[in-house]
């Protein structure tokens, strides 16, 4: 008997993590056990109890509540915050930094550390929950509608920028200076990050947020659920307006309450590690607010946070397909058997990275990355996660023989719309010269799936009375050599360049503007 109850000891242990389904697994082992004492019993509700606690102690103070205020005055009538529990209007602050402050458009964030400087201090967020605000460092391309205010203890508050924002992930890292808060980089605890990336559907959590505001001291409310799907979509349908990598099937779908204001959130482990940033999207949208989602933070999307913590704009691969409707792979094979299925290319971009690996229009992808891919989303999504420059391994059915092989791809850069949206703080690319260049596919503007795609890098920006602007180089010009070299990505052209101390002349792609070679100086 006494082994029978250690291992239901074990079991109860190893499912700490949520007091809501606690009382089911409890009560389970009680009545399986008659000789179970009411003692024990209190043993098993108090270790599960610590086990929450202490996972909630372990991170609570590197989550933070956010505030978006408008810089404009708003209309009277919707200058009113939300007032849940009748404070007197006479005791609210109207300073969006003093405790009493009652936000309007509350958000929550989690402190970290820059991957190339773990003594600066940054906060992890959704986009949409600081969208508008003032960026860290300002080009005058982004307009700035809001402040952002950050509260870190009772006591503590200060003003944030925007270190970096990426829409289509919707991510965004805030700064801030660690002085407003009288504090040392050191003092200020960063969250920890589990190493394991992995999630499974049961899978007990807890979320940290601030919903309706509720963490005016900066203290997060606790939430505990478990992960009920992974690889989720966030709304019922796709609009072009509201495209995000997550439209394609990335979020998992967790029954944490999630309300207004628990955007950016922590999900956590039954460790107190972060496995995932929470979004409170599907309250927002209307849905039941027990519906929530988060992003996780697997190898692909940890790619992404971390790039946003060095300040980059955030880069998706580019395979140069148009995935076709599931029709087309019953019109490929005459019918949908478990052999067949898969998604068919409809188009091949030429001279694309698809089009020079090999891959041809009717062609049925299979998996990319060993990943199944079973409709048109799943390839925009495993392909989109990867970075340019990476290798994706795609599984495919020719189908002009019905063999499969498995073909290597390396990938270009998924063209950018919206790009007065993304906020950077360091180049990726350093300029040179006053020469800002990137992929041919970077921008949407400068690339057209209809023609072929350019073996050359393009134009991305020149400064202003910078050596490249005097050589008459300007925004989408598409160069193929640079200093003598053949050059077709942006690491290519800065590795040509690199040691030139003089005059480097640069080849503009045939057909272009006359003359197709021109000088940058730099003594001009």
């Amino acid at each position: 008997m006494a082994s029978t109850w250690a291992a239901s000891l074990r079991l109860a242990v190893w499912c700490l993590d949520c007091a809501r389904f606690s009382f089911l697994i409890v009560s389970t082992i009680v009545l399986s056990t008659e000789s179970t004492s009411a003692q024990s019993s209190t043993d098993i509700f108090s270790a599960i109890e610590d086990s929450v606690t202490d996972a909630v102690e372990k991170a609570e103070r590197s989550v933070v509540a956010i505030a978006r205020i408008p810089i404009a005055p708003e209309p009277l009538d919707r200058q009113a915050a939300r007032n849940q529990f009748g404070i007197h209007a006479d005791l609210r602050s109207n300073n969006p930094l003093a405790p009493g402050y009652i936000p309007k458009n509350p958000g929550t964030g989690i402190l970290m550390a820059s991957p190339d400087n773990l003594h600066l201090r940054l906060i992890l967020t959704n986009y949409h929950v600081v969208k508008g605000g003032q960026p860290f460092r300002n080009d005058g391309i982004i307009r700035s509608e809001n402040r952002i205010a950050v509260r870190f203890s009772r006591t503590q508050a200060a003003w944030a920028t925007i270190y970096a924002a990426d829409p289509r992930s919707d991510l965004a890292v805030l700064a801030f200076d660690p002085s407003d808060i009288e504090s040392a980089p050191a003092d200020i605890p960063v969250i920890s990050i589990s190493e394991d990336p992995r999630v499974r559907k049961g899978q007990f959590v807890i979320s940290l947020g601030n919903p309706y505001a509720i963490a005016r001291d900066s203290s997060p409310s606790v939430s505990l659920g478990m992960i009920s799907n992974v690889s989720r979509f966030p709304f019922t349908e796709t609009t072009s307006d509201r495209e995000t990598i997550h439209h394609f099937g990335t979020l998992l779908h967790v029954d944490t309450r999630l309300g207004p204001g628990t955007s950016g959130g922590a999900l956590l482990n039954r460790n107190g590690d972060l496995i995932g940033i929470t979004t409170s999207l599907a309250a927002l949208e209307g849905y039941e607010t027990s519906v929530g989602y988060a992003v996780p933070l697997n190898s692909s999307l940890r790619r992404i946070v971390e790039d946003l913590l060095r300040g980059y704009e955030i880069e998706y691969g580019f395979l140069g397909v148009v995935p076709g409707a599931p029709q087309d792979v019953q019109a490929t094979f005459g019918s949908v058997t478990r052999e067949t299925r898969g998604v068919a290319i409809r188009q091949v971009v030429p001279e694309s990275p698809a089009f020079r690996a090999g891959l041809r229009r009717k062609d049925i992808v299979l998996a990319v990355n060993s990943v199944p891919v079973f409709e048109p989303t799943d390839i925009l999504r495993e392909v989109g996660l990867l970075a340019p420059g990476s290798t994706g391994r795609l599984r495919i059915i020719r189908a002009n023989n019905g063999r499969e092989r498995i073909m290597s791809v390396p990938l270009a850069k998924w063209p950018r719309r919206h790009v007065d949206r993304i906020i950077v703080s360091n180049d990726r690319y350093p300029i040179w010269r006053g020469l800002k260049v990137d992929w041919p596919t970077s921008r949407s503007r400068h690339f057209d799936y209809d023609r072929p795609y350019p073996r050359a890098i393009v134009v991305d920006r020149v400064e202003p009375g910078s050596p490249a602007e005097i050589a008459g180089l300007r925004e989408g010009d598409l160069l193929t050599e640079a200093h003598g070299a053949s050059i077709e990505t942006p690491q290519q052209f800065l590795k040509a360049v690199a040691n030139a101390n003089g005059p480097v002349q640069v080849r503009l792609i045939d057909g272009s503007r006359e003359p197709l070679i021109r000088t940058i100086d730099p003594s001009r």
